[in-house]
């Protein structure tokens, strides 16, 4: 009887533990669109910039195939508006948003189906 207590109470210990690490993880959440930024120069300032975002994990802009995607961290929301603002001049050149949490939520293949120019 002493050992199943014993027993019970370490089950439920470790369930505790468990349930504190997964309310604790990060969520990280993506966003993806396009870019139209004809100027390969501007586009590396943009990236370099958005570096130094502290929302930012991961940003990577392609030049060829304009497209951009980016990785948060330390946020558990992300809008349209606030993603766009991190384009800072050049968020009127942003279109076809994709916006998700990491590792959940499907990523579009590029090229994008469906995103008409605006």
């Amino acid at each position: 009887m002493k050992t199943l207590l014993i027993f019970s109470v370490l089950l439920l210990s470790a369930s505790f533990v468990n349930a504190q690490n997964l309310a604790t993880q990060e969520v990280t959440l993506f966003g993806q669109c396009m870019i139209e930024l004809q100027d390969q120069n501007d586009l590396v300032a943009l990236e370099t910039e958005m570096r130094l975002n502290p929302n930012i994990k991961v940003v990577r802009l392609d030049y060829f195939t304009q497209r951009a995607f980016i990785l948060t961290k330390e946020i558990d929301q992300l809008t349209e508006e606030q993603f766009m603002s991190w384009f800072n001049a050049y968020s009127d050149k942003v279109r076809c948003i994709q916006i998700g949490t990491y590792g959940i939520d499907t990523i579009k293949p590029y090229p994008f189906e469906d995103c008409a120019k605006q």
